[in-house]
């Protein structure tokens, strides 16, 4: 009895993972970055596609992959200081799910961090659950290079470098301005950060 019983068990499980797979064979793809996506049929011709990013409607928020390595430092920054985060792991990809309520439009969103080979991306989309359908997409990518420590490490560092910034920009209105034409700059790259005043 018992083995019938692990066997219904067992049974039922391989049923509702078929149930639940979803047949992606059929949808048509948009090159983001430097991957191609692939995209749920319900969010084909998109409002406008490009290197930096596919974005299904005028709102963002709607359905929108973003590739965000050149501008890593001030999103993630800006994400993680005005939304509710948790680590999560999505088709093998390590991730950061980011939700928040619009109180404007009255809708829950989602964004969900990862990276494909070397570079970062998001998929922006109404709800607050990873569904099968974001799955699919993130599955649709190649595998990151970064290990697991690896990926928290270069997006927590970003963090620390958004904070700085905004550390040094917020300190910049704290001294009089005058019109003799001198100008602060703060900059971050390869190099080092850099900031100072020029004439």
């Amino acid at each position: 009895m018992k083995y019938k019983l692990i066997i219904l068990v067992l049974a039922f499980f391989l049923l509702i993972n078929a149930v639940s797979a979803i047949d992606s064979s059929n949808w048509t793809t948009a090159k983001v970055g430097y991957e191609t996506f692939k995209i749920p049929p319900k969010y084909e011709n998109p409002y406008s596609s490009d290197f930096h990013m596919y974005e299904f409607d005028e709102d963002i928020d709607v359905f929108t992959i973003r590739y965000v390595n050149p501008r890593i430092m001030d999103l993630y920054g800006y994400y993680l200081e005005r939304n509710d985060f948790k680590k999560v792991k999505v088709a093998g990809h390590d991730a950061v799910h980011f939700t928040s309520y619009d109180r404007h439009d009255e809708k829950n969103n989602s964004k969900l961090w990862f990276s494909a080979g070397e570079e970062f991306y998001y998929i922006a989309w109404r709800g607050t659950n990873i569904t099968p359908t974001i799955k699919e997409v993130v599955k649709s990518v190649s595998k990151s290079k970064y290990s697991h420590d690896e990926f928290y490490e270069i997006l927590n560092e970003e963090y620390q470098n958004y904070k700085t910034v905004n550390s040094i920009e917020s300190q910049r209105y704290d001294y009089p301005s005058s019109d003799s034409g001198h100008h602060s700059f703060v900059s971050f790259g390869s190099n080092g950060f850099n900031y100072g005043i020029m004439t």
